[in-house]
């Protein structure tokens, strides 16, 4: 029996990634998964399977944002990550990465208006991913925990200074364009599973296609 396609989930350290995870599955409440509050908390790669779903989860390991870990423990997470994608990218049909929207602001500073020679780490993961044709959905997580207005200044921003390292994001629609050279994002909270349907039928459709 064929092997069931892999759907990958990815992204820094306690952004919501097994958060999302769990809302995907048929029995969210059973899924014993770490959902802990602790950044890096989700350590190992672990691929998730239930007969009512059509594919697989992988929800990798976070990393950058990680208290109380040493650089080089951050370094080694991130080798490792790089590894697996390398060995399995041909499993993967489509990718969400996992951004929260409250640290974007932050991570911007850091790298792209302080030191443009340094690629920001969310837009370095989105190139390299992109390098093995996997088709990817950005995910804005915990909308909920700012304003409307806060919301779209720093996704114009996010748009704006993805724009300068190639990378086209545009609002997502519920069909996934393969080949295309822009990458959607979704407004989401795993919290108030807003548009939580709407990342499913994303799913599917794409899965399908």
């Amino acid at each position: 029996m064929k092997d069931k396609p892999s759907l990958l989930v990815i992204g820094n350290s306690n952004v919501g990634k097994s958060s999302i995870t769990r809302l995907l599955l048929p029995n969210p409440k059973n899924y014993k998964g770490k959902t802990g509050k602790q950044p890096g908390s989700t350590l190992m790669i672990k691929s998730i399977e239930f007969p009512q779903i059509p594919y697989k989860v992988v929800d990798l390991p976070g990393f950058g944002y990680m208290k109380g870990t040493s650089r080089r423990r951050e370094e080694h997470i991130k080798k490792q990550l790089v590894i697996y994608v390398e060995k399995h990218y041909s499993d993967f049909f489509f990718g969400l990465v996992v951004l929260n929207i409250l640290r974007i602001e932050d991570e911007l500073q850091k790298y792209y208006l302080e030191s443009k020679t340094t690629i920001p780490l969310t837009f370095e993961l989105i190139k390299f991913l992109s390098e093995y044709r996997i088709p990817l959905l950005v995910i804005l997580n915990k909308i909920d925990k700012v304003s409307v207005f806060d919301m779209k200044r720093i996704i114009s921003l996010l748009i704006k200074s993805a724009n300068e390292y190639g990378i086209r994001l545009v609002q997502s629609r519920d069909e996934y364009e393969k080949d295309s050279k822009e990458i959607p994002y979704l407004e989401f909270s795993a919290l108030k599973k807003t548009n939580l349907d709407k990342l499913k039928k994303i799913i599917n459709v794409t899965l399908q296609s």
